[in-house]
């Protein structure tokens, strides 16, 4: 069976959704599906090709820039209208794709961009399509204020979702808390799917066991290696290590990664130059992540509370899990599905700082054993439950119900 894989975006630009879409791809091709992928124009290449491979993946670019112009900075109306615009030229560019590919299934990955011209491809050639929606993307530049325009250009683009998830063969979901989202205004789908966030563990060892592994340290490092936007509350989170410092508790506090808020965390970093514990140490490639985990004994995500952190589950926790760090995060939806407080990790009040240095100063006290088995059931549980392997599975049985 082959599979064409549609992707908004994917490596080598580092995002939980890239991260996603590598694993998917990965994994189906272990389990013997055939499996290639296109991307939009807004996706660049590794060297201005017109094709890379990636993990042994053929990746078909639209585009012969390098650069990639994806971003989560908010753009202006007119910015939104030429992208909304030029799905006609990726719609041609996708049926000449599919001509020369002959797929069995279509596998559009958010958002609509490449979900509707999959539709329109599918129906000509007679193609099922699956449409993966992954996050309520069109909320995460939530502000205090919103004009008409804002929440005219946020409905516009939830009915074009709703539109595309309606239209396909399958619809698969991230959580059930994205699908509840929808159905709950009234939505009917004619196939509903949940495929969860997971972790690619044959990977991980396959990386880990190339690079170094971590130190024998006499005090624990905590750290965050991710992507740099606002809603992640990294600033939160190192002033948070500000004040500890000033309590007398000095543990380091690493920070990788590269975003829109990258700026704004240095300057809070930079504003106690006083403090030498506390650094960012830029961003990092997917090959180069084992080496950072390597440094890091606990992992925080300090995520802020918005309509994205509800119904989003990270990969963060998981990653965390199977790399053998213990894990901090705060309180919102998307975390807690993944984290039973005290026994795969620690949970604190979003946005707290108290509730935050409470559990670190709780972890600093934790015994050698108690370390352990927290360690012990974050690895069993991503080895049961949270493992692409099965999520393969589920893919492939999928494809072949549309067959």
């Amino acid at each position: 069976m082959k599979v064409l894989h549609i992707l908004y975006q994917s490596l080598p630009q580092v995002s939980g959704s890239s991260i996603r879409s590598r694993d998917t791809l990965m994994s189906q091709k272990n389990i013997g599906l055939d499996v290639v992928a296109i991307t939009s124009d807004f996706q660049g290449s590794v060297d201005g090709g017109k094709e890379d491979i990636i993990n042994g993946i053929r990746y078909i670019r639209t585009t012969s820039r390098k650069e990639t112009v994806i971003t989560d900075n908010k753009k202006g109306v007119l910015v939104q209208l030429k992208k909304l615009f030029s799905i006609v030229s990726f719609s041609y560019k996708l049926f000449n794709c599919v001509k020369r590919e002959k797929p069995d299934v279509l596998h559009a990955h958010a958002m609509f961009y490449c979900g509707i011209p999959a539709i329109l491809i599918g129906k000509l050639k007679k193609i099922p399509v699956v449409y993966e929606f992954r996050s309520l993307w069109m909320f995460q530049n939530k502000t205090t204020k919103k004009t008409k325009l804002d929440l005219l250009v946020e409905n516009f683009l939830v009915s074009l979702e709703t539109f595309t998830l309606k239209q396909v063969d399958a619809a698969v979901f991230l959580n059930d808390d994205l699908r509840t989202y929808f159905e709950s205004k009234g939505n009917k789908f004619k196939n509903s799917y949940v495929v969860n966030n997971a972790v690619n563990l044959a990977h991980i060892e396959e990386l880990t066991s190339k690079n170094a592994q971590s130190e024998n340290r006499k005090e624990l490092v905590f750290g965050y290696i991710g992507t740099l936007t606002a809603y992640e509350g990294i600033e939160f989170l190192v002033e948070c290590f500000q004040e500890l410092n000033d309590l007398g508790i000095k543990n380091k506090l690493l920070i990788y990664g590269d975003g829109i808020s990258r700026e704004a965390i240095i300057d809070v970093i930079n504003s106690r130059p006083d403090i030498d514990t506390i650094k960012y140490l830029g961003k990092v490639s997917p090959n180069d992540i084992p080496q950072a985990f390597s440094g890091i004994d606990v992992v925080v995500n300090p995520r802020l509370n918005n309509d994205v952190t509800q119904s989003v589950t990270p990969l963060k926790p998981l990653e965390a899990m199977a790399y053998k760090k213990l894990f901090i995060g705060s309180d919102v939806g998307g975390i807690l599905a993944l984290i039973s407080p005290n026994k795969n990790g620690f949970i604190f009040k979003s946005e707290n700082k108290e509730s935050l240095k409470n559990i670190i100063k709780r972890i600093l006290q934790l015994s050698d054993d108690e370390k352990s088995q927290v360690l012990e059931n974050a690895l069993m549980f991503v080895q049961q439950e949270k493992s692409w392997q099965k999520n393969a599975l589920m893919y492939e049985k999928l494809y072949n119900s549309l067959l």
